[in-house]
């Protein structure tokens, strides 16, 4: 099976329901016609052992049934096995692979040899290896290639095992469950005991550290082992070497390699232990709760003042009061610190959850890029989106807390037809279900309505039609709140269809649209806005540095791009959806929603990124937003999301 294959079968083990072949198309970035053929070469596979197949249900989507457990589970098994002898098909998958075998090795490889493994052309080979080139760009390495002899990665001995680390080890976010990976480079006893090194260490000394940084710290140790005997070791510069030597971590070092020395047969040189105190140092630490007073005394002021200097920034823009927070302060400090010194070393801590961040929490993302832009007007530091996204689940949690600290209870009313008993179990329903978010007025009869103020409340909950005229929404449930229901009233809570009337305009909804790339629709969208009048010459060219900071595709057809800096009067949306995807970052992307931000704002942009992330993030909707011909057609979608 080739790499998509796996990944598919992966999706509908995973999948407790359904799965069309929009969906499978989007999380695997093809068309779904590829799907489509590949269930069919999948089912082709299934049918001559009978052990498994992939059923089709018409208009609804796919499911895998599995018809010999044992032999499904042998089938798997196998293809683990198997794994490193897949030939990978996929340009991707190629680069990985060529990535791979070039920073493991020492000496030359030949060209001819390469494209024979791949079986591909020449041409192609050589294709691939100039997206490998801009891999190896990053970490300031490059290939060299020697006639007759092949080629070969060179550069710093540290940037190469940092790009091993980034581009071997951690690509998959789900790697810290398969730590199996590890056994490409050294044998599992090996492993264990540089485990069991590292853990004993930061015990002693009562460091915190997060099981992706634990996973780094074992990965870049292995790949030291390695590397040292096979005779490359690390350079470290002696005003460099100095310095670390003065440090905590370098002491923590020492005792570390002391015991795996004796055990592995290694041994360590005086710059080997300050590469792996510069890890240390960049070990994303966390402390308890009753530490922080102690933790308090520990932090450089300097970093303290970082973190105060970019939430006045936030503040500035958000209006979110973030400055008064302390337990935010402290918690952004200390991710700061350790942040601030893998930058120095070219260390990006991998955060798997980075797409996620991206796509549920957009506001606090977008508070993170404003955050990072004073980090590097500070300090002359630019983070990758990794950092950024670890930053903006500080900024979440701030906005949670504050979320329980000054609850906005939306009040309501509940009219129930069937008698006091039944009533008062479906408000005892809601107070469980809502206690968060809805303060309960009361309940009463349909006939005692008019004798009730509509002033003191948002809306009313009833469980029979209203057909008199009221001055606040009524929501008609049925006594037993079902799921739809919950999710009716959670719409009106969070006021999404509000949100769409108030920031959707037809004026600058496009649909169907037929651009090449990214900068097509940008222009496309900055050209129209300037023709009216909103914008500035520069809105375009503003729209674009945005998105060099930060791709704004979320991975699900989905982009959001936006100004660095506001331009109009007034907050709205501009929608395009296209006729075929494009790429967008590393995404594909087929609805654009274009943020025009006012330059006054003073409103909380919060509930708009929300209800976009949650009317974005559906891909039956999706798919209905993409078949919409008219605008009446694409609100209407929108608004009867909200009402489900």
């Amino acid at each position: 099976m080739n790499h998509r294959w796996q990944k598919i079968i992966e999706h509908f083990l995973k999948a407790s329901d359904l799965l069309t072949s929009s969906q499978l198309a989007v999380s695997l970035q093809v068309s779904s016609k590829t799907i489509r053929n590949d269930i069919k070469d999948l089912n082709d596979l299934f049918e001559k052992e009978e052990y498994a197949k992939i059923e089709s249900f018409r208009g609804k989507g796919y499911r895998l049934n599995i018809l010999n457990d044992s032999l499904f589970k042998q089938f798997l098994q196998n293809q683990v096995e198997n794994n490193g002898h897949i030939i990978p098909t996929e340009p991707k998958d190629r680069i990985r692979f060529l990535v791979e075998r070039l920073l493991f090795k020492s000496n030359y490889l030949r060209m001819d040899d390469l494209a024979d493994e791949l079986f591909i052309s020449r041409s192609t080979l050589q294709s691939d290896l100039n997206k490998v080139r801009e891999v190896l760009e990053k970490y300031n390495l490059s290939l060299e290639h020697k006639p007759n002899y092949g080629i070969k990665v060179i550069g710093d001995e540290m940037k190469i095992r940092f790009c091993i680390s980034q581009h071997v080890f951690n690509q998959d976010p789900t790697l810290i469950d398969h730590s199996g990976d590890w056994l490409e480079i050294l044998e599992e006893d090996e492993i264990n005991i540089i485990k069991e090194s590292i853990l004993s260490q930061l015990r002693e000394h009562k460091i915190i550290t997060s099981d992706i940084s634990l996973h780094n710290l074992i990965t870049h140790i292995a790949i030291s082992c390695k590397r040292i005997r096979e005779k490359n070791d690390v350079e470290i510069y002696h005003k460099e070497l100095k310095r670390i030597r003065d440090k905590k971590e370098y002491a923590i070092a020492k005792e570390i390699v002391k015991e795996i020395e004796s055990k592995l047969n290694v041994t360590f040189l005086s710059n080997e232990i300050a590469y792996l105190a510069i890890h240390l140092q960049g070990t994303k630490t966390m402390h308890a709760e009753k530490d922080i007073e102690e933790v308090k005394t520990i932090i450089d002021k300097e970093t303290q003042q970082l973190t105060r200097s970019i939430l006045y920034r936030i503040d500035e823009k958000y209006s979110l009061q973030f400055i008064e927070d302390e337990e935010l302060i402290l918690a952004l400090t200390l991710h700061l610190k350790p942040a601030i010194n893998r930058y120095k070393y070219n260390m990006n801590l991998r955060n798997p959850m980075l797409s996620e961040i991206k796509a549920k929490y957009p506001f606090s993302f977008e508070a993170a890029l404003t955050g990072s832009q004073v980090i590097y007007d500070e300090i002359n530091i630019s983070f990758e989106e990794d950092e950024i996204g670890y930053m903006a689940l500080h900024i979440e949690a701030a906005l949670e807390r504050q979320k329980k600290q000054k609850p906005e209870l939306q009040r309501c009313l509940i009219v129930c037809a069937s008698g006091v008993g039944t009533a008062q179990l479906l408000l005892y329903k809601l107070k469980d279900r809502f206690a968060n978010q809805l303060n309960i007025i009361g309940t009463t009869e349909y006939h005692n309505l008019d004798e009730q103020s509509c002033h003191q409340i948002d809306f009313i909950i009833s469980t029979i039609p209203i057909k008199k005229e009221l001055p606040v929404p009524i929501i008609q449930i049925s006594t037993l709140l079902g799921d739809q229901d919950i999710n009716k009233i959670e719409k009106l809570i969070n006021n999404d269809i509000k949100i769409i009337e108030k920031y959707l305009r037809e004026l600058f909804t496009y649909l169907k649209m037929d651009f090449r790339n990214k900068e097509d629709v940008i222009n496309f969208l900055g050209d129209e806005l300037y023709k009216t009048g909103l914008v500035d010459k520069y809105f375009t060219q503003s729209v674009l540095n945005r998105e060099k900071i930060s791709p704004t595709s979320f991975g699900n057809l989905v982009a959001i791009p936006h100004p660095i800096e506001p331009q109009t009067d007034k907050t709205f949306w501009s929608i395009v959806t296209l006729k075929n995807p494009i790429n967008w970052g590393d995404k594909s992307v087929q609805i654009v929603c274009l943020l025009n931000i006012a330059k006054e704002n003073e409103e909380d942009l919060k509930p708009m990124y929300n209800t976009l992330a949650k009317l974005l993030e559906n891909y039956d909707i999706l798919q209905c937003l993409l078949e919409s011909n008219t605008f009446i057609e694409f609100k209407t979608v929108l608004e009867q999301r909200s009402k489900l």
